[in-house]
């Protein structure tokens, strides 16, 4: 495994791990509720991290997409210890729900500039 993809595969474990751990601050009222709240607030990187392994098969895994995994990653970490920690707001609920949304949003926006980046990758 290249370098890049093990440091993106990092950047998005560390990132799962705090997400899993900033959970409780949400103050969940039942198991289910943390379950929810935890697979919602996992769901990104778990989809950046298949992506990641899919191109990695293919030889696409290129430099440019593993910055992206890693800055969509610590992006959403620092919005999450914005909106729990550091802006508690009465308005937090629905922004923390709203961060995956954010996340994938970034992703597509960011996605054609990762492509064109990449372009020597693929030839």
């Amino acid at each position: 495994m290249k370098l890049p993809t093990l440091l993106a595969y990092l950047v998005m474990a560390f990132a799962l791990c705090a997400t899993l751990y900033f959970t409780p601050a949400l103050k969940p009222s039942s198991l289910n509720a943390f379950l929810l709240f935890a697979a919602w607030l996992s769901a990104p990187y778990v989809a950046m991290g298949i992506g990641l392994f899919f191109l990695h098969r293919q030889g696409g895994a290129s430099v440019s997409w593993c910055a992206l995994a890693a800055l969509i990653s610590a992006g959403g970490i620092i919005y999450l210890l914005d909106v729990i920690y550091w802006h508690r707001d009465a308005q937090g609920a629905i922004a923390v729900v709203m961060t995956p949304i954010l996340q994938v949003i970034a992703g597509v926006i960011l996605a054609p500039l990762a492509w064109w980046l990449s372009r020597d990758a693929r030839r």
